[in-house]
């Protein structure tokens, strides 16, 4: 499966009120930063639209992409302006277009050079869409229909609505845009008994062509305004597929067209589901008698094989399959592979649970900085493990689960494990950089999900440099106690991710937290992790003079690019005699932001990795110091009232070597 990452600028500006001309329009966006953009479609593992025989989809020269973008958390109504870019598929790369609003009462679109970032705020949400790009939207509301001459191969193309949202601050570089299908794919597969022809020439479905989207809310909803006949399109080997807002689909509505003139329907009794695929199984007997044998939904995107029984599957992946999330360097790579645990065979299909949790979680650690300033040093790799069973095992209540790397833990997550011996094994035997001599395991660190629903999250580190943290994708969301004036921590289990992987696991960064009032005190005058192989715990420190323990943002002390540092008694879960370099980062309440010292020490482990020198002033060049929570105050009391506290997750297990 190829691998292609589409780039291109997007812009947006938001005047209220006051109409605007197309060169209005144009005027504004001159002198602002462009924006490149990487999109891919989720439930694949490419970025792709168009189909290949093999399933796979690809942009196609003409394929046109629309953006909208707002500043975070801004909410405009129907009225007011909001620009719209448009940009188009060369065959190669992505091209500005067209710009213009969506005010139903006038619409005008001009003709830009080049798509950029709107002029005002730092955070945006942005908001992609295909096909029918040029519409007139009545915010946030998209109206679509899909082709009902889907047998022509470009209607069936362009009947295929894709969505995209993600909320970003402005950087240079490039920024992930994850497509999903929104709609739902009827295909029709026929297989005949005894080598018989099944004579049948075309399908068509009675059905809805109409829907709608709420942007905001990220829900797609059928138009029952009239049911239009539908044609299929065939791919070939007697498989007619047709793409529909999900309805329900009943006897008579499913049509096969003979090849001598006459019809015959099937007997379908079928609930359709928004972004998957419903593939009915269908058997030609002798006498032209036409049996559905089952009905099998899988996500969207997944080619239809066969089995042995000539019924239609879906694709799995195999243990030590290699999902390319990005590859960025052949030589020097710096490199890292996600993993699984408790994910069965029906969470291995293409594009399904494991690989959507994989990616969302990737998905978020690039979205924070430095990982997203310097995403493109990394390799990053996604390597499924099948076991028998779902979930871990639960070392409160005795219960055991059947999986690959024999992963458990207790309720209060005080003991928390998994094979280590296992997960080295299977990252040496299956890492592409490990396989073909560039790297070793101490150069790779692997993140271990969790197929559980249940809360936690650890980090095993070794004094050589190899670790690997766990990650359960717990369920709901949950908020981490601190204080309003520093923003309340509401997460989900990619923070977790962000915090065991790419703070403990990667970065090498120890926990930042403690509890208030309990007087407990590091006794030591250094901490022994300082002065490993590959040190670990530079974000905090045991003396402030520096004479017996590190202080690795003396530097940053005083400067006025890093005025939040200092020293703040308080981590490691000790409340005494240990110190941090600020007052609140993601090393404490798994928040979206890694303090100045925690940046700066991934971009060293980043730049020791990829074979180049650190430069102090060019990492401050590039240095983009902004927390959410803090700076914007975007989560008080008052907003998370009702939403569970959780404790946070137990500090990283510490391994000599």
């Amino acid at each position: 499966m190829k691998l292609k990452f589409v780039c291109f600028s997007v812009l947006v500006f938001v005047f209220a009120l006051i109409g605007c001309t197309p060169e209005e329009i144009y005027n504004a966006l001159k002198g602002y930063p462009t924006m490149k953009i990487d999109p891919y479609i989720m439930n694949n593992s490419s970025a792709s639209r168009i189909v290949e025989e093999e399933g796979n989809y690809y942009f196609s020269e003409g394929d046109s992409l629309a953006l909208v973008v707002f500043t975070e958390g801004y909410s405009p109504n129907r009225y007011e302006e909001g620009y719209i870019q448009t940009a188009s598929f060369d065959g190669s790369v992505w091209r500005a277009e067209l710009a213009s609003d969506f005010q139903p009462e006038s619409v005008e679109w001009k003709e830009i050079n080049e798509l950029k970032w709107k002029a005002l705020g730092d955070n945006f949400e942005i908001y992609a869409y295909t096909p029918d790009v040029k519409q007139v939207l009545e915010w946030p509301v998209y109206q679509g229909s899909v082709s009902l001459e889907q047998n022509i191969e470009k209607n069936f193309y362009n009947s295929d609505f894709l969505f995209g949202k993600v909320v970003t601050q402005r950087t240079s570089s490039y920024l992930s845009i994850p497509m999903e299908h929104k709609l739902s794919m009827l295909t029709v597969k026929i297989e005949a008994s005894d080598s018989l022809d099944t004579g049948v020439e075309g399908i068509s479905v009675t059905a809805y062509p109409d829907f709608w989207m709420h942007f905001l809310l990220d829900e797609v909803y059928c138009s029952r305004n009239e049911e239009k006949v539908i044609n299929a399109y065939s791919s070939g080997d007697s498989i007619f597929s047709v793409i529909l807002p999900a309805q329900k689909i009943s006897e008579g509505q499913i049509v096969l067209s003979m090849n001598d003139g006459t019809e015959k329907t099937l007997q379908v009794d079928l609930n359709m589901e928004f972004e998957n695929n419903h593939i009915i199984n269908v058997l030609c007997e002798e006498g032209g008698l036409f049996e559905v044998v089952d009905i099998e939904t899988i996500p969207w995107g997944m080619p239809v094989g066969s089995d042995e029984n000539g019924t239609g599957t879906a694709e799995v992946y195999d243990t030590g399959d290699v999902i390319v999330y990005q590859k960025k360097r052949i030589e020097n790579p710096v490199t890292m592979v996600v993993t699984g645990d408790g994910y069965t065979k029906e969470d291995l299909l293409h594009g399904g649970e494991f690989e959507k949790q994989a990616r969302a979680a990737l998905d978020f650690l690039f979205d924070v900085e430095p990982y997203k300033t310097y995403r493109d040093y990394f390799n990053v790799y996604i390597i499924p493990a099948l076991s028998k069973e779902r979930g871990a095992d639960n070392y409160t209540t005795g219960s055991e689960s059947d999986t690959y790397f024999n992963s458990g833990w207790n309720d209060d997550c005080s003991v928390m494990w998994a094979n280590d011996v296992v997960v080295t094994n299977f990252v040496q035997t299956f890492c592409p950089d490990i396989v073909e001599g560039r790297l070793t395991l101490d150069d790779v660190p692997v993140c271990l999900l969790v197929n559980d629903s249940r809360y936690g999250g650890i980090c095993y580190s070794w004094s050589s440099g190899k670790s690997f943290a766990i990650v359960p994708t717990t369920e709901g969301t949950w908020k981490l106690s601190n204080n309003e004036e520093l923003g309340i921590s509401v997460c989900d289990w990619r923070n977790t991710f962000l915090h065991e992987y790419g703070g403990h696991s990667f970065g090498r960064l120890l926990d930042e937290y403690y509890e208030k009032g309990s007087g407990s005190k590091f006794e030591q005058t250094s901490i022994e992790s300082h002065s490993w192989t590959v040190p670990l715990g530079l974000n905090i420190t045991a003396d402030t003079t520096g004479v017996n323990d590190k202080v690795h943002w003396e530097r940053m002390i005083g400067d006025e690019r890093f005025s939040k540092v200092g020293f703040y008694e308080g981590a490691n879960t000790f409340e005494k005699g240990i110190w941090r370099s600020e007052v609140i980062s993601a090393m404490d309440d798994n928040r979206k932001y890694f303090n100045a010292i925690s940046r700066q020490i991934i971009v060293e482990r980043i730049k020791e990795k990829a074979n180049e020198s650190f430069s102090f002033d060019d990492f401050c060049s590039k240095d983009v110091d902004y927390d959410e929570l803090r700076d914007d105050k975007s989560r008080t009391v008052d907003n998370t009232y009702g939403i569970p506290e959780f404790p946070r997750t137990p500090s990283p297990v510490l391994m000599k070597q």
